[in-house]
């Protein structure tokens, strides 16, 4: 019986993407409003030194006292009594420099915070245009090689706007989830393949990582697929079986995907 091929997708990881200019912002507004609001209610709970030892250092120093047995002496001479105690003076001796800390940190309007997430914008950004956003893409610059797979995978012809120059296609999306579970199959293999992908870029493309990350790509989307819609995914390249393959271009090195489903009829 022929293997009847549904479709077949050669998707290219660029080597960086970059960041939407409101991405570091928006993370860098974010991060400086959250931890305002958490300096601002830590000064509320604890406002003073009477507090921080009523909620923190005796509660604390009271549990610790359960870990300690009673008729331990240490080969120093110390008794139980003389370790709880020099935890709570260490504990209660705290206080002045965690306040100073945070006094550090957040004092005059948290300019000290503010300033040290404004010097993080700018690695945010390459962080995320060298790792994960090589694969997810986004809506303003075009989306990536995994929600493009994964949303062939389930039939949406939205996902054929979303191939790129460079990128080769041949056939249409198509279905291949059990009826209903789509999303499911959605979420699941877009998960791997970024997870995977950074996996497979951060050993430099070794073959071993590669074969691993592919094996366990075709787990998942065996685990997910209506065996009516399609035969199994091997783990290595079968131009007469479908397949979900990390793979290096030998003639300029660059990574993509390599995927193909079919069924045999």
């Amino acid at each position: 019986m022929p293997f009847v091929k549904k479709f077949e997708l050669k998707l290219y990881v660029p080597p960086s993407n970059e960041v939407a200019a409101d991405i570091p912002e928006k993370w860098a507004e974010g991060l400086i409003t959250n931890a305002q609001r958490i300096y601002d209610r830590l000064m509320e709970k604890v406002p003073d030194e009477g507090t921080f030892i009523k909620t923190m250092v005796d509660p604390s120093t009271n549990e610790y006292a359960n870990f300690v047995n009673p008729g331990f002496r240490s080969k120093g001479g110390r008794t139980a009594d003389n370790i709880k105690q020099t935890k709570y003076e260490n504990m209660w001796s705290s206080f002045e420099e965690w306040l100073k800390g945070l006094a550090h940190t957040f004092g005059d309007g948290a300019q000290q915070f503010k300033t040290a997430v404004a010097n993080a914008k700018s690695w945010l950004a390459i962080r995320l245009g060298a790792k994960a956003l090589r694969f997810t893409g986004d809506k303003i610059r075009g989306r990536g090689p995994t929600p493009v797979a994964a949303y062939w995978l389930v039939g949406d012809s939205r996902a054929r706007e979303w191939i790129r120059s460079g990128d080769e296609s041949d056939g249409s999306p198509y279905d291949i989830a059990r009826d209903g579970e789509e999303p499911t199959l959605k979420a699941a293999i877009q998960q791997r393949l970024v997870q995977g992908g950074m996996l497979v870029v951060n050993s430099r493309y070794q073959d071993t990582a590669m074969d691993a990350q592919n094996t366990l790509n075709g787990s998942v989307l065996n685990g997910l697929r209506d065996t009516a819609k399609c035969d199994a995914f091997s783990a290595t390249y079968d131009a007469a079986k479908p397949f979900c393959l990390w793979r290096v271009r030998p003639d300029d090195g660059r990574l993509y995907l390599h995927l193909q489903v079919g069924l045999t009829v």
